[in-house]
């Protein structure tokens, strides 16, 4: 059954309204048809089976809501992924596998070894980094749409992050490997929200590990292999949901 997001100011007792770019992929993409059902979300947690209401006179969509229940899906542990920003294929590529892995938000970041700079964006851009986090969140059967925050540096991102978060792990390559680290260090929190670091292309630099670990966060291995940096910021968060038993 296809799945859409809905903002709240669209779903209105037992009735849903559906915005035109929806109601245009409900009608000439999907070619869905009066009667048809979906499953509208509302980024509460919260999923309703709609029966669906063609206006194809005026163009619009509606339906009625059939039934409501709360999305399972969803971890409830909290992974903010604090990546590397890099080109844009890798981007895109950790955005949409993170989003279906379950992740909940995304820190872009600038450190001394990215190969983007700037943390200027195109309005372009960020829509399109939205709609792969939408599409990959309905694609995945997700509750709630991943947080996409603004580009930061390295520091300012530690700064915001580590404090609010019950645990923050550093990935790094030239960290001993651990047997079982993650395991043992997760074992020893109880705690709702961890953030995971991970470097750019050339890693971070001894200095920045140096200052993350001042912020309070813990440094790790992944293993004996060098990974390739948008491989492990999917392997990372998949290992610890794993280890959580939210995967």
């Amino acid at each position: 059954m296809n799945r859409f997001f809905l903002s709240e100011n669209q779903i209105h007792g037992t009735r849903v309204k559906f915005p035109h770019p929806i109601a245009h992929q409900i009608m000439h993409v999907l070619r869905l048809k009066e009667g048809d059902q979906v499953i509208v979300l509302d980024n509460q947690g919260n999923q309703y089976q709609v029966t669906l209401s063609i206006d194809i006179e005026h163009m619009a969509v509606s339906g009625e809501i059939m039934q409501k229940e709360a999305v399972s899906s969803e971890p409830s542990t909290k992974i903010s992924l604090c990546f590397g920003l890099s080109n844009r294929e890798k981007v895109e590529f950790i955005l949409q596998k993170g989003t279906e892995v379950g992740i909940s938000a995304f820190y872009p970041l600038i450190s001394s070894r990215t190969l983007v700079q700037s943390s200027t964006l195109s309005e372009k851009r960020i829509a399109r980094w939205e709609r792969i986090i939408r599409e990959a969140a309905e694609q995945s059967e997700r509750g709630r749409l991943p947080v996409l925050n603004p580009i930061m540096d390295l520091q300012t991102c530690s700064d915001q992050v580590v404090p609010t978060h019950d645990v923050s792990l550093v990935a790094w390559e030239d960290m001993k490997p651990q047997t079982n680290a993650v395991h043992q260090i997760l074992s020893e929190i109880d705690g709702q929200s961890i953030a995971l670091f991970i470097g750019p292309e050339g890693g971070f630099s001894e200095n920045e590990i140096h200052k993350l670990k001042n912020t309070g966060a813990k440094v790790i291995s992944l293993g004996t292999r060098i990974l390739r940096m948008e491989t492990a910021a999917i392997i990372f968060p998949a290992i610890v949901l794993h280890e959580l038993g939210e995967m």
